[in-house]
């Protein structure tokens, strides 16, 4: 089978909006952490620095995923791949960016977590609503072992061909998020 390679990371230069406001913080190592592609580690951190999964994409561009979009899929010790479109459409760290929608519902999390993926990548902010939400969903994930890395360069094109991701975890920030460069393997 031919498989092409596709970087996937969000990468951010010192003029990006992103950064900017980064720098601009009180904990400005902790939020660097926290723009372009990254985890987050709150209370666990991935045990590898490089991992290799194979990829189970759900297409969420008209809405987030309910509990029978999710609950017939093999993800155990995959990685759970959400396409939103939001970055493909609104661009990367805009108010438009940052005001859609792809958080996921308690119940089909916890339905995700018993099926035992170990990564949650998405192409949006996300899975859980800004601030608090947002947070104690990342440290549910990371208390069953599964990671959400997030801000990752997905298109339409890449998510329907998109068979498996590399993830090298930059483990040695200081802050709780950990840069990722992702890598995906796209068939045909």
């Amino acid at each position: 089978m031919n498989m092409k390679k596709a970087g996937l990371s969000i990468e951010i230069t010192e003029g990006h909006p992103a950064y900017r406001w980064a720098k601009r913080q009180s904990d400005s190592v902790n939020a660097m952490g926290h723009i372009g592609t990254h985890i987050d580690c709150y209370t666990h951190e991935p045990e590898l620095a490089v991992y290799r999964v194979e990829a189970v994409v759900v297409d969420c561009s008209v809405r987030m995923p309910s509990l029978s979009a999710i609950s017939s899929l093999n993800i155990c010790d995959r990685a759970l791949v959400l396409y939103t479109s939001n970055l493909e459409t609104n661009g990367y760290g805009n108010s438009r960016y940052g005001e859609t929608s792809t958080v996921l519902t308690q119940d089909v999390l916890d339905t995700i977590l018993t099926m035992k993926p170990q990564f949650i990548v998405i192409d949006s902010y996300g899975i859980g609503a800004h601030g608090d939400e947002h947070i104690a969903f990342d440290k549910r994930c990371e208390a069953c072992g599964c990671f959400v890395v997030e801000n990752v360069a997905l298109t339409r094109h890449v998510a329907g061909h998109l068979t498996s991701v590399d993830i090298t975890i930059h483990q040695t920030t200081a802050s709780t998020g950990k840069r990722c460069d992702v890598v995906g393997y796209l068939s045909g």
